[in-house]
């Protein structure tokens, strides 16, 4: 099994420097290729955003853009994502963030809105042209155009990507996909009912090309747990969290930076609003108009604090900094546990489930499984620390720009592999042995790369015999398995539960 990036790098130099600034002792280059194609569908190249250095050093600015990234396959920690040998894949299930978007309201509000105004009333837009990075700005317009028709709507580029996914999807699992099932039309696929998960779906479904039926889940702040959008039904779940620690970083990278580009373009009074919305801007052009000069202004340097800006406020609000993230993603885990040990099609009748939603749920359920956990391997260290907000943490486990990319993904997978052995026990009885002899395994991707669970790598390819597994999920369930009381929802409401029941047949 092979993911395909959606994007391939190619390079076009540019030699351009701040005037004002100390030469920077790289090039930035970027340019387009043609599409090629996965399983039949043409797959978008954006163009790629390289800063190259001496000894060969690169730095691809689009893969530090946090949630503002078009889609790229995760490095993980480098396992072979095709199935362990004498393995394959029996069932599998997904939870998708949307495709590329034009902007999300607090972007806009708080960031993009705010510099495209001031730029476009600036009077003395010629002070741009004395310094060959900010030229651009003398003629620039925004990307967005209307804003009650574009704002958390998906764009063009959009489409294409989630069908080219849908091309990686039907090669990765062409077995699954030609199940009786999905070959008499009565294949599903979900989506949260925000039009930008429902037209990501639509586009996904259109690239598979097998007549999926699409079924809508409501966002309604009184579904508790049986959503796809958890973190709206959870009254105690805080958006806001987050913004403090990511605001303390950014008020220290931002600094040198106001400085400079004042210095350069005297008179635009440039501020930590228009520098953070300029790297924004970096993400929401290219996936707009393919081409950007936002991403040439800034060392790899600056990209660095830009995304750990990012990592901080999603650490905080989606992530292991906040103490229900766990139980706001489990719903999902546990649903997925249930299909991939199913035995009969009474209650799961497909081999492959595929759920379209917001940012938010992937990083959740990934709390909930326990990965990118910055103390994972340190059961006594404050998880918090790791997050320091004066300085970078460049060994962090936690990279959103890995986990939440336009069309980020987790995946969970069950093998079936003959002749497996376990390599060690990792469970809590002798149900793991006997599902280990059985030849039943999980493993879990993000973004194309098979991420291992800390406490659990005993089978092939450092996957998890389910027993195991179930075990695991079990003990994960017991910390953080009551929705219900992490969220405060009280006994009026009526669909109040701490299960996902919206793929039973």
């Amino acid at each position: 099994m092979m993911m395909h990036r959606c994007a391939s790098l190619f390079y076009l130099a540019s030699l351009a420097v701040l005037a004002s600034a100390t030469p920077r002792p790289w090039s930035v280059d970027s340019t387009a290729v043609e599409p090629s194609a996965v399983a039949g569908v043409r797959i978008l190249h954006h163009k790629r955003q390289i800063i190259e250095g001496p000894g060969g050093y690169t730095f691809n600015v689009l893969e530090h853009l946090a949630g503002i990234a078009p889609y790229f396959d995760s490095p993980g920690v480098q396992l072979d994502p095709s199935p362990p040998d004498g393995c394959s894949v029996t069932k599998a299930t997904y939870i998708v963030r949307h495709s590329n978007i034009y902007a999300n309201d607090f972007d806009y509000e708080t960031y993009l809105s705010p510099f495209l105004e001031k730029l476009a009333n600036f009077s003395d837009r010629s002070v741009f042209t004395q310094t060959p990075d900010l030229a651009f700005l003398a003629n620039y317009t925004s990307p967005i155009t209307n804003e009650t028709e574009q704002l958390e709507k998906m764009t063009p580029s959009g489409g294409e990507a989630a069908a080219a996914f849908a091309g990686v999807i039907k090669q990765t699992y062409a077995d699954l996909l030609n199940s009786t099932v999905s070959q008499a039309g009565a294949f599903r696929i979900w989506a949260a009912s925000a039009s930008r998960d429902v037209d990501t779906a639509k586009s996904f479904i259109q690239g598979l090309g097998n007549n999926a039926s699409l079924v809508v889940v409501n966002e309604g702040e009184n579904d508790s747990a049986d959503s796809l959008t958890p973190h709206i039904s959870c009254p105690a779940f805080d958006a806001s969290m987050g913004s403090v620690q990511s605001g303390a970083w950014q008020e220290k990278y931002t600094a040198p930076l106001i400085e400079r580009f004042n210095a350069a373009a005297p008179g635009f009074n440039f501020t930590l609003t228009d520098i953070v919305g300029m790297q924004q801007l970096c993400g929401y052009d290219t996936v707009i108009r393919n081409l950007t000069d936002f991403c040439d202004v800034f060392t790899a340097d600056e990209w660095l604090s830009f995304e750990y800006a990012n990592d901080l406020m999603y650490f905080y609000s989606i992530g292991y900094g906040n103490p229900i993230a766990p139980q706001l993603g489990l719903p999902w885990v546990r649903s997925s546990l249930d299909i991939l040990s199913a035995n009969d099609t009474s209650t799961f009748n497909q081999t492959l489930y595929v759920s379209f939603t917001h940012r938010e749920e992937p990083p959740l359920v990934l709390t909930a499984l326990g990965l990118f956990n910055n103390s994972a391997y340190y059961p006594s260290l404050d998880v918090n620390a790791t997050m320091p907000t004066d300085r970078i943490n460049h060994r962090r486990a936690w990279r959103t720009s890995e986990i939440l990319p336009f069309l980020g993904h987790v995946g969970v997978e069950r093998l079936q592999c003959g002749n497996a052995t376990l390599e060690s026990t990792g469970g809590e009885g002798d149900g793991a042995e006997d599902v280990g002899e059985d030849g039943a395994f999980v493993r879990v991707l993000v973004n194309g790369a098979p991420i291992p669970i800390p406490s659990c790598q005993d089978g092939p390819g450092e996957s998890c015999a389910l027993g195991n597994f179930s075990d695991y999920i079990a003990g994960r369930v017991a910390l953080y398995g009551d929705f219900i009381g992490a969220c405060g929802i009280n006994d009026t409401v009526a669909n109040r539960t701490d299960l996902l029941s919206i793929y039973n047949a």
